[in-house]
């Protein structure tokens, strides 16, 4: 639901509420529409200067594993303790390094939209691993990129629209407001300016589904001079 309207709603029904009760859950759910539109304004203003920055940076040839194991160890010095953590799984292409061409800082914005998003489904002693690792298979985009996670994955049917702006069904137990339905578009957006591809994908072992995995394909990018 627009949560303008749900603000509306909420908003004048509180000035007829008769119990404390009724009062109380109603400021909730005013507080979730106004988390609800923070989020919002920030990922649409975010969505707006995509092309910009892309314009504005210059592309950088970094090793794959390196700026992900840079983010990983962010995410774990800024970690308050409670949830789930952040690491970096060592590399298993031998000694050969991967090195990609990309505009950093929308790069990584990528990366903690993929985290964040990792970070909210997982449960509390879960894991968000990042790899990166060669593709052999496909020689356009041999560089693999992955972020995955423990929880409860993603419908089958919505493995494509999770995709589309503001679309916001979340699986049972997300954080109310925490997603605003353009953090994937913006992913996407990024990824097709880098010339690569993202797609989504569950974990899964014996038909028991233990986890997303959202996987980022890049072309190789020539050794730097």
């Amino acid at each position: 639901k627009n949560p303008l309207t749900s603000l509306r709603s909420a908003s004048e029904t509180l000035k007829h509420v008769k119990t404390d009760e009724h009062r109380e859950k109603l400021i909730g759910i005013i507080q979730d529409d106004v988390v609800r539109m923070d989020r919002l304004i920030t990922d649409i203003s975010r969505a707006s200067k995509v092309d910009a920055s892309l314009a504005r940076d210059t592309a950088q040839t970094v090793i794959a594993h390196d700026i992900l194991a840079n983010i990983a160890e962010f995410y774990q010095q800024t970690q308050s303790g409670d949830g789930a953590s952040v690491v970096s799984v060592p590399a298993a292409f031998g000694d050969e390094p991967m090195y990609i061409r990309l505009f950093e800082t929308p790069f990584a914005q990528v990366l903690r939209n993929l985290i964040d998003n990792a970070l909210t489904f997982s449960p509390a002693d879960g894991t968000v691993r990042l790899t990166a690792n060669w593709n052999e298979t496909n020689k356009k985009l041999p560089i693999t990129i992955t972020v995955e996670d423990d929880g409860p994955g993603i419908p089958p049917d919505n493995m494509e629209t999770i995709f589309d702006r503001f679309y916001t069904e979340r699986p049972k137990g997300a954080q109310f407001g925490s997603h605003s339905g353009l953090g994937l578009a913006i992913c996407r957006q990024i990824i097709k300016a880098h010339k690569g591809e993202i797609h989504a994908e569950n974990r899964i072992e014996s038909e028991k589904v233990l986890g997303a995995r959202f996987v980022i394909r890049l072309p190789k990018a020539k050794l730097p001079t």
